[in-house]
């Protein structure tokens, strides 16, 4: 009798990464992913910040709006790598989080230090306070802490799996929202402040991002699953 063909564990953890991305591009304006999207921002937002302080910079706050827009204003520090920073920042973020995630047993931990990280962050930077960014990270920073140290290894693990591939599809996504298809209505954007430091058209920055995205899903694909 011929043995039954399964996946590997590999196989099975990619395809259901790629289910996991076709589903949330699919759900992507779905108010059931809101909290997800304001994550990312903040992501993006540190992703300049983090950018800044590399650079000789300083971050003067971090701001978070319930419209799913934020800022990160900085001083000093390289401008040009800082505005790189926020879309690739996400990218990082989200790639990072899939390549240490790949084994459950961490993921508690993870978790947890996701979320002592958020409150840290919204303390130290997220103004203004009482705004919706500060309560926004206080309450998702208690949320995370909670969830790493009460809920099962599966489901902490599920969780930063979901995190990561959003994050990541966000740097994508919107990208080309942002500066393909609602160029118009976004206004200032990174990739027109870009544009406007360096004569080369935002398109041009968008869509460097995005190859740099796909290259790193490519080059790291085996990391990640």
């Amino acid at each position: 009798m011929a043995e039954k063909a399964t996946l590997s564990p590999g196989w099975r953890s990619g395809l259901l990464l790629l289910v996991t991305a076709v589903a949330l591009a699919w759900f992507w304006h779905s108010p059931l992913l809101y909290p997800l999207r304001i994550l990312v921002v903040l992501f993006h937002e540190l992703g300049h910040a983090a950018v800044a302080v590399a650079t000789g910079g300083e971050v003067i706050e971090i701001a978070l709006g319930a419209n799913e827009g934020g800022h990160c204003i900085t001083r000093g520090g390289f401008g040009f790598l800082i505005l790189n920073g926020g879309y690739l920042g996400s990218l990082v973020a989200g790639l990072a989080i899939l390549a240490l995630s790949r084994s459950q047993r961490a993921s508690r931990g993870m978790v947890t230090s996701l979320g002592v990280l958020l409150l840290g962050v919204t303390l130290t930077l997220v103004r203004p306070i009482f705004g919706f960014g500060f309560g926004y990270g206080l309450l998702t920073g208690l949320v995370l802490m909670a969830l790493g140290v009460k809920a099962p290894v599966a489901v902490n693990w599920w969780f930063l799996r979901l995190v990561g591939v959003f994050s990541v599809l966000y740097a994508l996504l919107d990208v080309r929202d942002d500066v393909f298809r609602n160029a118009e209505t976004v206004g200032t954007s990174d990739a027109t402040m870009l544009a406007d430091m360096t004569h080369v058209p935002a398109f041009v920055w968008g869509g460097g991002w995005i190859l740099v995205g796909i290259g790193l899903l490519v080059v790291l694909r085996k990391r990640l699953v």
